[in-house]
């Protein structure tokens, strides 16, 4: 999202110079705090200028901006409809109120607001970039390119523009062109990219990054960079590398060490630190990094399941089955609570009682994280069989789901695992999903077991689930 950075106009017109100085000082004080991270003091200050002042737009602004990143859209949007009252011709303010009606999901107000911006000011690159997100968020990837295209043409290497852009790229399944954009992530320098710290530190890590030239007899340092279903959907590509003769040394997240340690290819494999010695090798890349170096497109993707497997234990976890259950299936409701767009990806736990209602049908939590808890305050017990005592890492969730009939979840590491793994699974996507699952199908190229089920309009958690509860209930009417 882009906003307009927190700026205060001076003030004109006032009748009382010592009132209008005071103002000022307020102002001054507010900004202050504001940059400094004190959101709350910030607005305690902007509320005691618009005491003095009620007419002044910027304040209005800013405290939106504020409420933004504390979630309080509703009450954003109300001090940005102020703050177009006060200063009508301001292109600025009519972007920052579409965005915050982006944000709420309100796409038809925001576009009216974004064309109220671009009436005003025709050549603002933040408003056409701001018109490509909300295009975007409809799935009109095509609309998105060009409105980039546009405020790129304005805003020549602006990283953030060519950041989206390349996402847009991969969501229209243009991957050999998306891959080769997505590297701009180097780059990025926005407090609200979740990104790794490692990726933050790409540039200056002393080894040559690798280009795709020949890796006979190298050996080649890869890394995991974002989440763990990104390294879980990326792994398929080591194997590939390894093929072109590479040694590879792989560092990924703790948690999925035993699950990677039979990955086809991977030399060296090492639970990821930043603490951790740079390892002796002739190249590094980031793991997402790969499929544009093996020029990747959807003809040629790598899709075939499983890649993955539970490593071999002689006791291991496993999933009861009360008599009479016809159908196990696998939970999963909520994926990281500071992932950008959890807000919109997760659900909750009551959305799933529907599919509780269907005979034979046995529910048990993968759910992990502090949202793991949901079971007790939802009193949920006798209809979730919770499986989390018996998971320390994904490989006890890969041998759970390996006895399990389904999974169902929403987009998170554990469906990336089931895909992986070669399990049905289905999947639950919000009106505007992560990239990766492409725009209106019902299949993923990435993952032949998989199925995707998915918001018809923003916020329909309960449209989904009853297309889920009534595909299931034809399953079970087949036997």
């Amino acid at each position: 999202m882009v906003e307009e950075a927190p700026a205060i106009a001076p003030l004109a017109g006032t009748q009382d110079r010592r009132a209008g100085g005071e103002v000022q000082r307020i102002l001054a004080a507010a900004l202050e705090r504001q940059n400094r991270g004190d959101a709350q003091g910030a607005i305690d200050f902007y509320v005691r200028a618009l005491e003095l002042r009620p007419d002044l737009p910027d304040p209005y602004n800013n405290i939106a901006v504020l409420l933004k990143g504390m979630r309080r859209l509703p009450a954003a949007v109300a001090c940005l409809r102020r703050a177009v009252q006060f200063a009508p011709a301001s292109a600025s303010l009519w972007s920052n109120l579409g965005n915050m009606l982006w944000m709420s999901l309100d796409f038809d107000r925001a576009g009216a607001a974004f064309r109220r911006a671009l009436d005003l000011e025709p050549t603002r690159p933040e408003t056409h970039h701001n018109l490509g997100l909300l295009q975007f968020s409809r799935g009109d990837y095509q609309l998105a390119i060009e409105s980039y295209d546009r405020a790129l043409a304005l805003a020549p290497g602006n990283t953030l523009i060519l950041w989206d852009r390349a996402l847009a790229l991969l969501a229209s399944g243009d991957l050999a062109r998306g891959f080769a954009a997505y590297d701009t992530r180097f780059d990025l320098n926005d407090p609200s990219m979740q990104f790794d710290l490692n990726l933050k530190a790409v540039r200056s890590i002393p080894l040559p990054m690798w280009q795709g030239e020949d890796v006979r007899g190298k050996t080649l340092f890869v890394y995991a960079e974002q989440g763990l279903g990104d390294t879980i959907q990326f792994a398929r590509f080591l194997p590939l590398v390894a093929q072109h003769g590479a040694r590879i040394v792989f560092d990924c997240q703790p948690e999925l060490v035993r699950l990677m340690s039979n990955l086809r290819g991977v030399a060296e494999l090492r639970p990821q630190f930043q603490a951790n010695p740079l390892p002796a090798a002739d190249f590094h890349l980031p793991l997402m990094s790969l499929p544009s170096r093996l020029g990747t497109t959807l003809a040629n993707l790598p899709n075939t399941t499983p890649y993955l497997s539970a490593p071999l234990a002689v006791v291991g976890p496993s999933v009861p089955r009360p008599p009479g259950t016809r159908l196990a299936i696998g939970i999963v409701w909520a994926g990281r609570p500071h992932h950008s767009n959890d807000h919109n990806r997760s659900m909750t736990l009551e959305h799933f009682f529907p599919l509780a209602e269907l005979p034979g049908v046995a529910l048990y939590s993968l759910q992990m994280g502090a949202r793991a808890a949901d079971i007790g305050a939802a009193s949920a017990a006798p209809l979730v069989c919770d499986l989390r005592p018996q998971i320390q890492d994904f490989a006890d969730t890969a041998r759970l789901i390996q006895q399990l009939d389904l999974v169902i979840g929403v987009d998170t590491s554990v469906v990336h695992l089931a895909g992986a793994l070669g399990r049905a699974a289905f999947v639950l996507l919000p009106y505007t999903p992560d990239w990766r699952w492409l725009g209106r199908r019902e299949d993923s190229p990435w993952y032949p077991t998989l199925r995707l089920f998915r918001q018809q309009a923003p916020n329909d958690w309960p449209g989904v689930v009853a297309r889920v509860h009534d595909w299931i209930a034809a399953m079970l009417l087949r036997g």
